[in-house]
């Protein structure tokens, strides 16, 4: 029988099916078992089938062999360095040791802004979190009652802008992991004194993962004089992540003023030191191995003079005082480069109560007082400039060819327009016939009214807009306001969106008369008038107002920063000789109407402007107004263009008083 099979299967015909039944079921064991049987049967078979079994199973252990050798090279070879790093970073953790924040001087040196070495309290939230990522509340709740037992309240319970935001140390916990995933470790408590650290490290068992590390805050000497220029820092939020790409979870950031304007100058680099960690990421070395030196800011030196601004703000706050306004605000600019010298808004706010935090009380009490001083009045106060406006309506007339310097209106009383309505020049006065100079001198509403109905507002808002009237001057102090062109179109959109109370027609005498004296719509910051003042004092050219100089760095490389300029050749020569001509003889002309400043030791030019708002009282004046005056000096040569405003403050005499304070101290300290 065995010889029977052996015969038929050694047939061509046998054999082409057991070859072809082996290749269909090489790996059916079952058949291999049986194949096993048969060559026990069958010695001529034996030989022929283990043949072919041995080299399909070299070639499938060639093919794995030769995947497993192309994935070791990607993984040694491609992919080398990363896996390297990677096993790298499973074995220790980098902590970041923020660099020293750059210092801010003034114009000559003198130092606005102190680093004062401080004692910090971090919580890493590696030693709280469960094997699922989750925070283990029990040992949290403990270690938080055992920190505010020791830190009591000088804790960090504001948030990121200083404001307080929380009522325990748990709940900051909770929140801030809650919050964003980038706070593995969160500031606890800021500046704590030596004491408090010897508890601290005394119970360090009962306090997993909190620990100490030297650090620096922020203090500013001069307070309030300086607060709405400096700003202040806080704490960064994971917001602040996502936004910056220079930032860090544990740095401190500048949260407004210039701290805020140059912040990443300021910053500089952290440094990095490596802790070895456990296979959870616990750290498990006492001692880190510095990786990179921390690199400090750089430090920004200022256009702004500290003397200056010292007596401008002792100045403003006199005034304020004396004549019983809600604010105000005053600015002393370089006009031949756009240097701010001096820049003050009051009232003002101590920024040290924004370090560390400040209590919602204080708070509170800022946001409740009536003199607003959060608000820097200089650059974000929109108010109707009255009649300093009339010296860019007088640019623009002379412009376009609409009047000349000799052009003659008359100034009387019983003025009315077209349709009967009245209008009249300061107290009704009647000023008789006036040529564009005496206009400027007497501040003549009459004349400017009869410039525009003979013209046409929308052909006079090109030469404002020159002039940066509606237009952000681009000041390098965050929080600046627009102001508002008094434009046909933007009274009908007022109209028909935030002033529903307005008319929304453009009435071409009614309107047009309102707005070229700087009353209706008519907006401007006084940070904007100095500006325009110091255009038309230098000859033409609107610069870009700037309190920044320069930065220098831990090399002493200079690094000085360019603002260009807005407008050049704001308007002819010729055009602004004349309105200067007109500002002068305000003051020392026959017909002077500033004569406070007149017989000073330096030759000043201005105008003045008494700003009418409020309610009308039984005789149809307006009982509230706000006081203006801008001014440049030495006429002939000028060096400085000083704007005062004092909101609410009464009749532009006020502000001239308060300008003249300025000058003469100027004029004393020798800097004309």
């Amino acid at each position: 029988m065995n010889l029977k099979i052996s015969k038929k299967l050694n047939e061509g015909k046998g054999r082409k099916r057991a070859s072809s039944f082996d290749g269909q079921r090489l790996f059916d064991v079952g058949y291999m078992t049986k194949n096993i049987k048969k060559s026990l049967l069958e010695p001529s078979l034996e030989k022929h089938d283990l043949r072919w079994n041995y080299i399909l199973l070299f070639l499938l252990f060639l093919l794995l062999f030769s995947v497993l050798i192309v994935e070791l090279s990607s993984l040694q070879i491609v992919h080398g360095d990363e896996m390297l790093v990677k096993s790298e970073q499973n074995q220790i953790k980098i902590r970041r040791v923020p660099a020293y924040r750059g210092v801010i001087f003034d114009r000559n040196g003198k130092k606005l802004v102190a680093n004062e070495s401080s004692m910090n309290v971090y919580l890493a939230l590696e030693h709280y979190l469960d094997k699922d990522g989750f925070i283990d509340t029990e040992l949290i709740e403990n270690s938080s009652n055992a920190l505010g037992g020791i830190l009591g309240d000088n804790w960090e319970k504001e948030d990121e802008y200083g404001i307080q935001k929380y009522n325990s140390i748990s709940e900051k916990i909770y929140f801030v992991h809650k919050e964003s995933p980038y706070f593995t470790e969160i500031l606890i408590a800021t500046d704590i004194d030596n004491d408090t650290a010897i508890k601290i490290k005394a119970r360090a068992e009962e306090l997993p993962g909190v620990y100490i590390d030297n650090g620096n805050k922020r203090v500013y000497p001069e307070r309030e004089i300086l607060s709405h220029i400096l700003g202040y820092t806080g704490t960064v939020s994971a917001e602040d992540i996502d936004r910056l790409d220079y930032v860090q979870a544990t740095d401190v950031i500048g949260r407004t003023g210039l701290e805020r304007e140059y912040d990443e100058k300021l910053l500089g680099e952290s440094g990095e030191i490596a802790w070895e960690v456990d296979a959870i990421g616990r750290t498990i070395s006492k001692d880190g191995y510095i990786i990179k030196e921390p690199i400090s800011g750089k430090n920004l030196y200022l256009t702004i003079d500290l003397e200056m601004q010292k007596s401008l703000y002792q100045i403003m706050e006199k005034a304020v005082r004396e004549y019983e306004a809600v604010g105000g605000a005053g600015i002393v600019q370089d006009p031949n480069s756009g240097e701010i010298l001096a820049i003050v808004s009051f009232p003002s706010y101590d920024n040290n109560l924004f370090i560390g935090g400040i209590s919602s009380v204080e708070y509170s009490s800022l946001l409740t007082n009536p003199g607003n001083p959060l608000l820097n009045r200089a650059i974000a106060a929109q108010m109707p400039p009255g009649s300093t406006f009339k010296t860019l309506v007088a640019v623009g007339g002379l412009e376009a060819g609409v009047i000349t310097k000799n052009t003659i209106y008359v100034s009387r009383r019983g003025y009315t327009f077209s349709s009967g309505a009245p209008f009249q020049d300061y107290r009704n006065s009647a000023y008789g016939a006036l040529n564009l100079i005496d206009a400027i001198s007497v501040s003549s509403n009459i004349y400017f009214c009869e410039l525009i109905r003979n013209w046409d507002m929308n052909e006079l808002v090109p030469y404002l807009e020159k002039f940066g009237i509606g237009q952000y001057t681009g000041i390098d102090i965050p929080g600046e306001a627009l102001g508002r062109v008094p434009s046909p179109a933007n009274k009908i959109a007022l109209a028909n969106t935030t002033s529903p109370w307005l008319d929304p027609v453009w009435y071409p005498e009614g309107d047009a008369c309102n707005s070229v004296i700087g009353q209706g719509i008519t907006l401007v910051t006084p940070l904007q008038m100095v500006n325009w003042t110091s255009a038309i004092a230098n000859g033409g050219t609107l610069y870009t107002p700037h309190v920044g100089d320069y930065f220098l760095d831990e090399k002493k490389e200079r690094e000085t920063l360019e603002f260009n300029p807005l407008y050049t050749n704001v308007a002819s020569k010729e055009t602004l000789k004349t309105v200067r001509e007109g500002m002068w003889s305000a003051v020392n002309g026959s017909r002077a109407t500033i004569k406070t400043l007149a017989g000073m030791q330096v030759k000043v030019a201005a105008k003045t402007g008494t700003a009418e708002f409020g309610a009308l009282n039984k005789d149809g004046v307006y009982e509230n107004t706000h006081a203006w005056t801008t001014s440049f000096f030495p006429f002939e040569n000028p060096k400085y263009a000083v704007t005062i405003f004092l909101e609410d403050g009464g009749e532009s005499i006020n502000a001239v008083r308060t300008t003249k304070e300025m000058i003469e101290w100027i004029i004393q300290n020798d800097l004309i």
